[in-house]
């Protein structure tokens, strides 16, 4: 992705009081969170937050993430580039940002988040 690009399909969620996007073709499907008995981090740990899934995105390759809530946006969004400070935050999964709604939304991605989530990840670190 180039900075400035326009880019469709995105999943805007919810993750208490805060918000992050993915690219829709990240998610291979959404499950509800008993599909995973617990074991996905849920969005809320990255912003500091303790509080329970609504929605579970899982990547192609596995790695999931745990949201409040979601919204299918179709519409063509610019992407803004992260500034180089932020490159290695949660683990490097932070792509940029995209605006909707009148608000920048962070674009993650899902697989990076979900890996950066992960219980075995956080009792490594």
């Amino acid at each position: 992705m180039v900075a400035g690009s326009r880019i469709t399909g995105m999943l805007l969620c919810r993750a208490g009081a805060d918000r992050v996007a993915f690219r829709a073709h990240e998610v291979a499907t959404i499950e509800s969170p008993s599909t995973f008995g617990g074991t996905t981090g849920s969005a809320c740990q990255g912003f500091g937050q303790c509080a329970g899934a609504e929605r579970i995105l899982v990547a192609a390759t596995g790695e999931s993430v745990g949201v409040d809530a979601l919204e299918i946006d179709a519409e063509p969004l610019v992407l803004l580039p992260a500034p180089a400070v932020l490159g290695r935050v949660a683990g490097g999964s932070l792509r940029g940002f995209v605006q909707a709604h009148g608000m920048l939304w962070p674009l993650m991605s899902l697989a990076e988040f979900g890996r950066f989530l992960a219980p075995s990840t956080r009792e490594a670190a």
